[in-house]
Order: structure tokens, then sequence, then C-alpha cells
């Protein structure tokens, strides 16, 4: 059995994406795969039982029976080790990845959102948990400006040496890609660094679905719940997008147009002029009119209904970190992609030491 630790180096960094990367490449070469996730970062609420959104996402994934609880010991609180010391909760959580670990070729440990955070939060930080489990590691790095990244880089391969396996330099400006290629790569390598690969920013990955949306702003469904699964590649507050019966709603002043994701030009490379529309958000809490209603199902359109004004919920919606969700399976197989497009998956699986 082989332990994987996946840390990263910010917030959004990605390192949950990639972690079901890799493991849906582990299965696929049938391995069999489990989780543990020792310290919550996003809480959710399933049947009246908290837990953390990549604890539940694993658990689907990989058709694990350990209850939540196994997989996620320590929630994003205090409370559950005030009274405890951290010897303590370390040897709880070794207790709990031998237990998790057996009958499996694989372990999956995922770290906080940032391997260098010092919050009183996680007494535990992702550096020591991993010297303790004599892990192996990989860093998936967020891109923010290259002389941060290679500090972060060199930090955490000063500190974990050998045991790192592996770096993804995440989320790249696609005109710093080749920079990053031609310059930053090869220099960290000649230090013995094992940067796998960079990848771009992608707005695939970033994109949610009405269903996310719903749930966040916590909005009422008018019409269209068969639909929640579309994803939305923008916003607009403005009306140019409405076109043929939906028109109709350009009398309705308080509103968000959700739109669908749409593929560049195949000649041009350009975005097309207008966008399809994916849903509409209501805000203010005032129904609409039955005729904008009977519009959204003639048109087969999505309509939504939010109490807040609209300005409140476009910055709800850009300050709420999307989630992963089973449903999400799209941009797994973006990532994956992603990362084949030059073999780094294959790369990071063989250097942490799994064969073809």
């Amino acid at each position: 059995m082989s332990l994987i630790f996946i840390g990263a180096t910010g917030d959004r960094a990605g390192h949950s994406l990639i972690a079901w990367s890799i493991a849906r490449r582990l299965v696929e070469r049938g391995s069999s795969v489990g989780f543990i996730k020792p310290f919550g970062t996003h809480p959710v609420n399933i049947d009246g039982v908290w837990t953390d959104c990549d604890a539940l996402l694993f658990k689907e994934v990989l058709n694990l029976q350990e209850p939540f609880e196994r997989l996620c010991p320590y929630l994003l609180s205090e409370e559950a080790w005030r009274q405890r010391g951290n010897k303590e909760v370390l040897e709880e959580i070794k207790s709990l990845v031998r237990e998790l670990s057996v009958g499996k070729d694989f372990l999956l440990v995922m770290g906080s959102e940032h391997i260098f955070s010092d919050d009183s939060s996680r007494p535990i930080p992702d550096v020591s948990l991993i010297t303790e489990l004599k892990a192996d590691f990989v860093l998936v790095s967020r891109f923010r400006d290259t002389a941060k990244s290679i500090y972060s880089i060199l930090s955490v391969s000063s500190l974990l040496k050998d045991r790192v396996k592996g770096i993804i330099l995440n989320r790249v400006a696609p005109e710093k890609l080749e920079e990053i290629s031609n310059k930053m790569i090869p220099s960290l390598a000649q230090k013995g660094i094992p940067i796998i690969t960079a990848l771009p920013e992608d707005p695939v990955l970033s994109f949610r679905s009405l269903g996310e949306i719903r749930d966040i702003l916590d909005s009422e469904i008018l019409w269209g719940e068969e639909y929640l699964g579309q994803s939305v590649g923008g916003m607009t507050v403005g009306s140019t997008d409405l076109k043929g019966e939906l028109r109709l709603f350009k009398r309705a002043y308080n509103k968000i147009i959700l739109l669908k994701p749409f593929p560049l030009d195949a000649e041009t490379g350009e975005p097309p002029a207008h966008r399809d529309v994916a849903g509409i958000l209501l805000t203010g809490g005032r129904n609409p009119a039955p005729q904008l209603l009977q519009v959204a199902k003639n048109s087969k359109t999505p309509l939504m209904l939010v109490k807040d004004d609209t300005f409140a919920v476009l910055e709800r919606l850009e300050k709420t970190t999307s989630s992963l969700a089973p449903k999400d399976e799209f941009k797994v197989q973006r990532i994956t992609e992603l990362m084949d497009s030059d073999g780094a998956l294959d790369r990071l699986l063989h250097s942490l030491g799994v064969s073809q």
C-alpha cells in the first residue's frame, strides 16, 4: 500500500481536481484507492450530517463504504481538538490512515488549502503530517508569478526533500506558458526538483452548474429543475443575449442572465457575437408575471428566483468558492486531457512508483 499526499500552495490551486484525476487513472488501471482528508476546509451538510466537500466527493466517486467521520475526522472547527494535544490528534490520524489502508493499493491523503498555513484551526501543519506518515508528496502550486512560485517550490523541496515526487504548476496564464516551460522548469530540474508539468488557466474548469448556483443563493426554482446540470459559462445583467421569445424578459429589470459556455469560432478563433442562455435568475424576490413564466417554459429556459437584489447576488457569486461534486465529471475529464497532452499524468504516476 502506498500513501499519496496531495497538497497545495494557496486557495483554489486545483488540488482536489488533480487528486480526482490521479484517483481516476489509478482505478482505470485496476488499483483499489482509498481516501482521507484529516482536516476539513469546506464544510457541507448531508442529510443532517456535517462533513467536508472533498470527503463527500471522493466517497461517491471511489464508492467508499467508510462513514464521513472516518474520511474527514476533523472538520473546520477548533472544537474537535480543543481538549486534545497535538500528539493525540496526530496518533488518531495515523491510526485512521492504517485502518483506511486495509485492502487498498493506494490511499490518497488530501492536504489543507495551503501547505504553509499556520492556522489554529489546523493544529498539525501539512509538512509535519507528510513526514509523520512517511507519504509520497505531490504539490499543486497555483501560479501567481515566477518569483513567488519558485520560492514556494524551493521551500517545499527543502522541507520534504525526496518525499516530493511531483510538482504541478496549475492555472498558468497562457501568455506565461512558454516562459515557464522553457526557462523556469528546466532551471528547477537542474536542481533536482521534479516539476511534472505546467497547466494553463482553463475557463472550462471554472464553470458552475445551474444547480450549484441555486444552492449558493438558496434560490427557488420556478421552472426547469431537470436542467440544473447545465453548465454556466458567464453571466450578464444586460439583455443583448435575449433572443426570440426570451426578449420579453427585457421588461424584467431585476434579473441576471446566465449564459452557456461557448466554443471559439473555428475560422476566426473569436467568440461568437451572442451566447445561448442557460437560465435566468430573477432578483429582488418578486414573482414574475405569468407571461414570463410561460416564455421560460416554451423556450425550455430554467427560471430561478432569489430574494437578494442584483448586485448583492453578483457579489455573493463572486466571493463564493466553487466546490467539486460528482456531477462535475466533465471537469476531471478536461484536467486529465490537459495532463495527458504531454504525458504528464503518466509521468507523475511513474514518479510515484506506479507501473503501466
